[in-house]
């Protein structure tokens, strides 16, 4: 599966993907939503919203964390699509963090490996956001 990270900005204003694919889509706030250019190759959007703060980070005011819930949230939309898609496309604000955490998780447990987002000197993944996907990744089926 091919995983793509974008920053807000980034998703806002690529051309629609030209292959089956769907968007995860990630901002701090539920009023705060990006404007998405889908298109029929378009199978779903995920939106979410959390901010963009770690564990052992300050409480953030009004703000709220990245949870199991949401963690399972990804997984669900991922095994709904996985057959049907060729690309999954995630997005937060700045595309440094919260983003290439959910494709370092996915790119694991799907392809094996997650270290094309977690090794890479552009991004720096929420290792809240990476620890709970991890944690709630469906079991290999027999």
């Amino acid at each position: 599966m091919e995983l793509v990270v974008y920053s807000r900005k980034a998703i806002e204003l690529v051309r629609p993907h030209e292959v089956s694919h769907v968007i995860i889509s990630i901002t701090s706030t539920r009023e705060d939503v990006a404007v998405l250019r889908a298109n029929d190759h378009c199978r779903g959007i995920l939106r979410l919203s959390f901010v963009d703060a770690d564990e052992g980070s300050e409480p953030v005011v009004g703000g709220q964390l990245f949870s199991l819930d949401q963690a399972r949230q990804i997984w669900a939309f991922v095994e709904r699509h996985q057959g049907d898609v060729q690309r999954i496309l995630v997005h937060c604000d700045m595309g440094i963090s919260r983003s290439p955490a959910v494709a370092a998780a996915l790119a694991l447990v799907l392809n094996g490996n997650g270290d094309e987002f977690l090794l890479s000197d552009q991004y720096v993944p929420n290792t809240l956001v990476y620890r709970l996907l991890l944690e709630t990744a469906p079991k290999a089926r027999p």
